[in-house]
């Protein structure tokens, strides 16, 4: 049987041509035109010639046969060593999205429980302390601190005159001390302060002294929290300005400041403390304003700290520092073991607490912030 070539002209009618008319010309029995007859030797090469219809599928792939040869040849069975340049290209997409995936979970979940010894752990338990843990365990461990040296944990500069507070968020304001006015009047209407918040850095502290000026709303919801405080409220809405300076040093516990005073606009009542901040080279020892009550214990001259610690202080830490240090000064100065522990949480808390040691002085006792270094000095003398 004569092998014949079927192919379609350029009209669209299907053309038979004998195999030895392949490459020549011959003529179309439909519309009467000569049409070009495929040369099989090119057969190799009709896979880049490949005709789509519009939903994508292969009308012809290179030259359809006779019979019944031709009509599977119509959708061939790709070999493996047919080159498709489209699945490359895809199987390349695939690997990337696949690499992609991989280095984002290793980069969220996996790498960070390699950062250091239980780093995802530490991070979960900072909220979670409490005042009353046992004495054997450590309220200012220093793992909480990592890839730092202690002192302020969330300080990020060594650098300035850094302000904290307790309460947080209160606003700060700094003068060079030459330009500030006298006793129980406010800064902040002077010409050249500077005013930011507290838990920052003063902007362009420059070497020298300062007044820092820390105040607080007398309605601020953190200290309507505080034992007795409507009724410290009242008094001051009531008493002179000399008896509310005496209200605030009586009801707040004292720290490092200079100057303690109500000050009152048409608007608001504002608790005010001043304290006096050095800076040398850069450099400064910073300030730690303490709005905390003075919660006096039953004898009605000591300082209570364990209802600070369970009841009015953040529970997380914030101070890194020496605990065993801490707690050998703590017994120098005679405080009881049943307090040392809440004055250690205290100081992990806050890093600056007042307490009444046994020979009747108010020491304040503090944690550097820079260094974690214990300190402390007499803040009110023996009233007797």
């Amino acid at each position: 049987m004569q092998v014949m070539i079927e192919f379609k002209a350029d009209c669209g009618h299907t053309v038979r041509a004998r195999d030895e008319d392949a490459g020549g010309v011959v003529r179309c029995s439909y519309c009467g035109r000569n049409a070009s007859v495929p040369d099989s030797r090119d057969s190799e090469l009709d896979f880049l010639f490949r005709e789509l219809d519009e939903g994508g599928e292969v009308l012809r792939e290179g030259r359809r046969r006779k019979g019944r040869k031709a009509k599977a040849a119509a959708r061939p069975k790709r070999s493996a060593a047919t080159f498709d340049p489209f699945a490359v290209v895809l199987k390349l997409c695939y690997a990337a999205l696949l690499i992609t995936i991989v280095v984002v979970v290793a980069r969220m979940w996996i790498m960070p429980l390699f950062e250091g010894p239980g780093a995802a752990q530490q991070t979960r338990n900072l909220g979670q302390r409490n005042g009353a843990q046992d004495a054997g365990r450590s309220p200012a461990a220093p793992a909480r601190r990592q890839g730092t040296g202690p002192g302020l944990i969330n300080l990020r500069s060594p650098d300035g005159l850094y302000v904290t507070s307790m309460p947080t968020g209160a606003a700060a304001y700094c003068l060079e001390v030459g330009n500030a006015p006298g006793r129980g009047r406010r800064i902040l209407d002077v010409q050249g302060v500077r005013q930011f918040r507290t838990d920052g850095e003063c902007p362009r502290a420059v070497d020298g002294t300062y007044v820092v000026e820390i105040a607080i709303p007398w309605n601020e919801p953190q200290l309507n929290r505080f034992p007795e405080y409507w009724s410290f409220r009242r008094a001051v809405e009531e008493a002179t300005p000399e008896r509310r300076r005496t209200l605030v040093e009586n009801y707040y516990m004292p720290d490092d400041a200079v100057d303690a005073f109500v000050a009152q606009t048409e608007e608001q009542i504002y608790i005010v403390r001043q304290y006096h901040a050095v800076v040398r080279q850069g450099k400064s020892k910073g300030v730690q304003a303490l709005f905390l009550p003075r919660i006096a214990k039953d004898d009605g001259k000591s300082i209570a700290i364990e209802p600070l610690v369970t009841s009015i202080l953040p529970a997380a830490p914030a101070y890194q520092f020496n605990e065993e240090h801490v707690r050998n000064e703590l017994a120098y100065y005679e405080v009881p073991e049943v307090d040392r522990r809440f004055v250690v949480e205290a100081l992990a808390r806050v890093g600056a607490i007042a307490y009444v040691t046994p020979d009747g002085r108010t020491r304040l006792f503090k944690i550097g912030m820079h260094d974690g270094v214990f300190a402390t000095k007499i803040v009110r003398e023996n009233p007797e």
